[in-house]
């Protein structure tokens, strides 16, 4: 006997270890009358494992909307009453709840993903579930482009309130408009994510490395800072970010729509009002895309996205913009 079956026998012998079966059981009987929170919560206990707080997070936030759902019509959820007429009422009261109509889409599509990995797991379920579709609504989100972020990253702040303050906001701002790394990334930087040149960095909601060239301007702030970037908090470097914005003169109005509560709503917003800590990250795909020499799965490899749709859906390009993007293409030459 090898040493690890040894090891196996001791462990055994001492009952220090439970002995588990992992027979599939595909044909067996289903597990009937399970409620399907108690199942959810189950299976994403065991995920969370191996998943990053961010899933764990948004699996709590559905149970909290069905937890209500039941509250509110005084009902059970089992596993196999997650059927086509139970989403239809369950959009009907994430309407009620006022959210928008592509938040409902993420929730139901990931009630819709959990009930298939329950009918995996052996408990029963009702296959009608899978009829069920909630239409993407087109959303509306600015980028800035290259003139821009070199217009914020040269603009002296003249007032004194807080000056010191902005620049550090706007200094950590510019280099999320130039890396495509998301607020959580490049606003916990490190002098040991800097090396040769590169940003080099575990990224927190995806645990993949990724290695960014460092823009020259992103060279610069590094030698201002010594490599130790300002860090804030998201929610007041998101209300200062607005201010600065404001300040330097990103007054425009904007004009869009969209569904919140089953109803369509049309806003106009100044354009300093629709930048976020997010803008930066949306503005660096969008700018590395149209410079035309940036193949798009290299640009997806930074970004992280894992399929062309879902980058041209995230980047902001208008078809004017794609059309002078191929326009120097061969194929349109003799």
């Amino acid at each position: 006997m090898n040493a690890l079956k040894l090891k196996i026998a001791e462990i055994e012998e001492n009952g220090s270890i439970k002995k588990r079966d992992y027979v599939n059981r595909l044909g067996v009987e289903a597990k009937r009358d399970v409620l399907f929170i108690d199942a959810l919560e189950t299976i994403v206990e065991r995920k969370a494992r191996r998943k990053t707080e961010s899933y764990v997070s948004q699996y709590k936030a559905i149970v909290s909307h069905l937890t209500d759902f039941c509250e509110y019509y005084e009902c059970l959820l089992y596993t196999n009453s997650i059927t086509e007429d139970f989403l239809d009422d369950f959009i009907l009261f994430l309407e009620k709840k006022n959210l928008r109509v592509n938040t409902i889409k993420g929730i139901v599509q990931k009630v819709k993903t959990m009930t298939k990995k329950l009918g995996m797991y052996g408990y029963i379920i009702d296959p009608t579930f899978d009829e069920v579709e909630v239409e993407e609504e087109s959303t509306f989100s600015i980028y800035l482009s290259m003139n821009d972020i070199t217009r914020i990253y040269y603009y002296k702040f003249l007032k004194q309130d807080k000056r010191k303050a902005k620049e550090r906001i706007r200094d950590l701002f510019v280099v999320g408009c130039l890396t495509a790394l998301r607020y959580s990334d490049y606003s916990t930087l490190k002098p040991e994510d800097f090396q040769d040149g590169y940003i080099v960095k575990r990224t927190k909601k995806t645990n993949i490395v990724v290695r960014v060239p460092m823009h020259d301007y992103v060279t610069e702030i590094y030698n201002k800072y010594d490599g130790c970037l300002p860090t804030f908090n998201i929610q007041y470097f998101n209300r200062y970010l607005k201010l600065i914005m404001q300040e330097i003169g990103f007054d425009e109005e904007l004009t869009f729509s969209y569904t919140q509560g089953g109803v369509l709503k049309t806003v106009t917003k100044p354009k300093y009002d629709l930048v976020s800590s997010h803008t930066a990250r949306r503005s660096a795909a969008t700018n590395m895309y149209l410079t035309g020499r940036l193949k798009t799965y290299e640009i997806m490899q930074l970004t992280g996205h894992t399929s062309e749709k879902n980058f041209f859906r995230y980047i902001k390009v208008t078809s004017e913009q794609s059309a002078t993007h191929i326009a120097g293409d061969s194929f349109f030459k003799k």
